[in-house]
């Protein structure tokens, strides 16, 4: 026994190594009891480093699912002088509202326990998680960014190729856009950046995805569309632009925007390739007067300017 306790101390648990149990007396019952107690803490142990191994919060939460029941205890989940959440226990009672299991205290007591283990692993996911989506946000327009793309590709590919749809893609820039900066100053800049990713999220799905490019330049991911939807979506994005009004000091400012199309799969197999196709569509919109939409054909790739 006091080799085992030594072992707790050090945390090296070797269930391997119980104490045995050779007599009935009240040392045999200490036995049982601690063997018992080392069958605990080696559970927990183990529990730890199972959760820490999760890779997501949810992944955590569903080892507490519980077995459908009438009954239930609520225990909060304590951080830092704060609760970060609420773990409920539900079981079996009988008509008078006590628990069927005679030993439920004890398994509550369990439960808790293992909670309690838990609560740092949590809150060290949690904190990396905030930090990870706080990276893939830009924080002037709240929008998501270039990593969100990036670090998000393969999945928002995998679904659409396993839905067998097309994304669209709209590769928007704002006209004229260094004037504004030149003229009114940045902070104004910024306010119609705002305004304009207000507008984009507006004019599209929940489904959809709004990304700042970079600059005044925005790339909208439209889901599931159909050959052909990408151009419909784009000319409302366009018109959109074209009627909002930003107001500074009284006097009203008013901006167009320029769009360029691709669909992907539909006019290449290369997502990335497919943002390329976009871009140079842009450009073309852009050589050819602004304040319109184009879609990608393949001959202007093909005039090798690009």
């Amino acid at each position: 026994m006091i080799g085992q306790i030594d072992a707790l101390s050090t945390g090296d648990v070797d269930l391997s190594k119980k104490v045995v149990i050779r007599t009935d007396d009240e040392i045999g019952q200490l036995s049982d009891k601690f063997n018992q107690l080392v069958e605990r803490v080696y559970g927990m142990t183990v529990y730890k480093k199972v959760i820490e191994d999760d890779t997501t919060l949810e992944g955590v939460y569903r080892r507490f699912e519980p077995d459908p029941g009438f009954g239930h205890v609520c225990t909060p989940m304590l951080a830092g002088g704060h609760t970060i959440g609420v773990a409920q226990m539900r079981f079996a009672i009988d008509a008078n509202g006590a628990a069927l299991d005679a030993g439920m205290s004890k398994k509550l007591f369990s439960a808790n326990t293992y909670i309690e283990q838990s609560i740092s692993v949590l809150e060290a996911k949690r904190l990396m998680a905030t930090l990870r989506e706080s990276a893939m946000i830009d924080p002037l327009t709240g929008l998501y960014n270039r990593r969100f793309l990036q670090d998000h590709t393969q999945q928002i590919i995998s679904g659409v190729l396993r839905r067998k749809t097309q994304i669209g893609l709209l590769l928007c820039d704002l006209d004229y856009f260094k004037q504004v900066n030149d003229s009114y100053g940045h902070d104004v800049g910024d306010l119609l950046l705002k305004q304009t990713s207000q507008t984009l999220r507006s004019a599209v799905r929940d489904s959809d995805i709004v990304i700042r490019f970079g600059g005044e330049e925005f790339l909208v991911l439209l889901i599931d569309v159909c050959p052909g939807d990408s151009m419909a979506v784009a000319e409302k994005i366009r018109l959109a632009i074209e009627q909002m009004k930003v107001t500074i000091n009284g006097e009203t400012l008013r901006k167009t925007i320029s769009v360029g199309v691709s669909e992907f799969p539909g006019d290449t197999d290369g997502f990335w390739q497919a943002i390329k196709y976009a871009d140079v569509a842009l450009y073309q919109a852009k050589d050819q007067g602004r304040n319109r939409v184009l879609r990608f054909a393949p001959e202007m790739w093909q005039q090798g300017e690009f």
